[in-house]
């Protein structure tokens, strides 16, 4: 098997060109630019300058003089391309056209000109994680949790429109000014169970590949899983896990190596995130996560887990030592409002409510009334009754947001849940003090009055920029 000398991605017998970088592989070199500056498509699309070469073709920042906005232009290389990637590339245009969220490039328009294909899609400015690794270097924990979410939620949506993106990759994720990670080049993406000419053909990137693509077996969702695993892998400890002298060497390492474990790497990387990276990167589908959603709250703080309800034993053993407290204070209540003459009567009275509490586990209403047994001198007479006083604690709601939302929120260090939040609590003359934390955020704070009913808002900075 020949391989592209461009990406090194393993080339199908009698191809024109290589079906992940678009390159000429008759003569080894990139295709001659379609368009030149200056160039107008539909008289609204004004070609301005070329900004990049990735999967098929040459990608250029261009102008929409209709509606005043920059947009990127992608073309073939060649008006006479092969069917193989011009269907890769009408395929793309139908499929952003089929999805939308904010993590895949929406498309304006696909149209020809001269022979050549082309498509208008959203300009998105950025750097691509594979440039930032290169100037940069291994992420922290908190960025990696954060790119893992945003191209999960990606996922998750483009997965259940029946879409697999199989090319998943640092160069093929783009870091915006706002801190958003967005999905890029959907080239060789393919629907479930779709018969496509590529279906037994090992497209993608060797380094990035899930050993069921090499294997003709039937590919779905989870192979983009193990796309994602392999780069999060890399952004941790800036080296992907599988690497060799040659694709083929890369290729059998997916198969058939297991990675280097990520604690070895990167000691003081969190568990619940060594874990998740490595579970993504199982060698059979069916031992990775179901779906990208569950990968996605997989990698979130480990703090979150101490929002989690309690289990099943810890809340039953809860209820029960509340349960024997409470029989305790009744029965000590009673005894000394009885007397202690009186105790062998009031015990065989008290014994089926004791059994009754203990059965129910759960706190006694207060006793309004506790009444001597009707026999001996003061038979008859009402004894002095005991009352409960009433809680008098007005309590008021607290609704806090965050912009993202998401956010844990802390209480005097405790974790109380993630925002949108709505909180009860004792009506007083103090202030409440929350913090918002949300990886790859600043921390924000919110004060509050706890005197009334109040809303609270904090908008969190992005923690880390791009270089110019």
């Amino acid at each position: 098997m020949s391989v592209c000398t461009t990406c090194e991605t393993p080339l199908p017998l009698d191809t024109s060109f290589c079906p992940a970088c678009g390159v000429d592989v008759r003569q080894g070199l990139p295709s001659t630019s379609p368009f030149r500056p200056g160039t107008m498509l539909e008289s609204r699309y004004r070609i301005d300058v070329e900004v990049g070469r990735g999967g098929m073709g040459v990608v250029y920042r261009g102008t929409d003089l209709t509606l005043k906005r920059p947009v990127a232009i992608k073309a073939l290389r060649q008006s006479d391309g092969d069917q193989n990637v011009l269907g890769r590339f009408l395929r793309e245009a139908r499929s952003l056209a089929r999805v939308e969220h904010t993590g895949l490039v929406p498309v304006y328009a696909v149209g020809r000109e001269d022979g050549v294909y082309y498509m208008v899609m959203k300009f998105v400015e950025g750097r691509t994680l594979q440039q930032l690794l290169r100037e940069r270097g291994p992420m922290e924990p908190s960025q990696v949790r954060r790119v893992v979410r945003e191209v999960c939620d990606a996922l998750t949506v483009l997965h259940q429109a029946g879409l697999i993106h199989r090319d998943l990759k640092p160069g093929n994720l783009i870091l915006t000014p706002e801190g958003r990670v967005m999905v890029m080049d959907l080239g060789i993406v393919k629907a479930v169970g779709e018969d496509t000419q590529t279906t037994s053909t090992a497209l993608g990137t060797p380094k990035y590949m899930a050993p069921e693509m090499l294997e003709s077996q039937t590919v779905d969702g989870r192979a983009d899983l193990y796309s994602l695993g392999v780069v999060a892998y890399e952004l941790l400890c800036g080296d992907p896990p599988f690497d060799g002298p040659n694709p083929m060497a890369i290729l059998f390492k997916q198969a058939h190596e297991a990675p280097e474990p990520l604690k070895r790497r990167v000691p003081s990387a969190p568990k619940n995130l060594t874990s998740a990276i490595e579970r993504a990167l199982e060698k059979r589908p069916d031992d990775r996560f179901a779906d990208a959603r569950t990968f996605a709250e997989s990698v979130r703080e480990e703090a979150a887990a101490s929002a989690l309800p309690p289990s099943k034993e810890r809340r039953l053993a809860l209820r029960l030592s509340l349960a024997v407290l409470a029989v305790a204070a009744l029965v000590a209540l009673t005894f000394r409002l009885m007397g202690s003459s009186r105790r062998e009567a009031s015990e065989s009275k008290l014994l089926p409510v004791v059994i009754a509490v203990a059965s129910a586990t759960s706190v006694p209403a207060p006793v309004s009334e506790v009444r001597t047994p009707s026999s001996g001198p003061n038979a008859g007479v009402a004894p002095a009754s005991f009352t409960a006083p009433e809680p008098t604690v007005k309590l008021v709601n607290l609704v806090l947001t965050s912009d993202p939302a998401g956010a844990a929120v802390f209480e005097g260090g405790r974790l109380v849940g993630r925002t949108p939040l709505t909180l009860k609590r004792p009506q007083s003359a103090r202030m409440g003090l929350f913090v918002l934390k949300l990886d790859g955020y600043t921390n924000g704070k919110i004060t509050t009055n706890l005197g009334a009913d109040t809303r609270g808002h904090a908008k969190l900075d992005v923690l880390f920029e791009l270089v110019p």
